[in-house]
């Protein structure tokens, strides 16, 4: 399978500029809508079968982006080229075994969860020098 993106919560005028910087690197992005965030992050992206599920009520406004049959030197090129054309994501993720079931939902809480830890882990670094 060729890689893919799902985005989610890009304004236009950044979704257009994302969508230059993949075509680039020949990565096919695919913006997901809110009605879509009860399917599983592996249906999303075509590795698993579409479900009848309906969109949760509880959703989320963060941008976020899920990179689908990435190797890592491409992962690295993306990141790169987000850095380089200023095109801030805070929420990123790589499509794993254990998320690919996940929906939309709870991959933004799981991602959420670990930034406020690592920022936690930070911060007391930070007291402890």
């Amino acid at each position: 399978m060729s890689p893919m993106i799902l985005v989610f919560n890009i304004p236009a005028d950044k979704l257009a500029k994302l969508r230059f910087t993949c075509m680039r690197l020949g990565v096919q992005v695919r913006p997901v809508e809110k009605a879509d965030y009860g399917q599983s992050i592996g249906a999303l992206c075509g590795m698993a079968e579409r479900t009848e599920a309906p969109a949760p009520e509880e959703t989320f406004t963060e941008d976020m982006l899920v990179m689908a049959n990435f190797t890592q030197q491409l992962a690295n090129r993306l990141l790169a080229a987000l850095k380089q054309g200023r095109l801030p994501i805070r929420l990123k993720a790589v499509v794993t075994p254990t998320n690919a079931q996940w929906d939309p939902v709870r991959l933004h809480s799981e991602l959420t969860a670990e930034r406020e830890a690592f920022a936690r882990g930070k911060e007391a670094e930070h007291h402890d020098a």
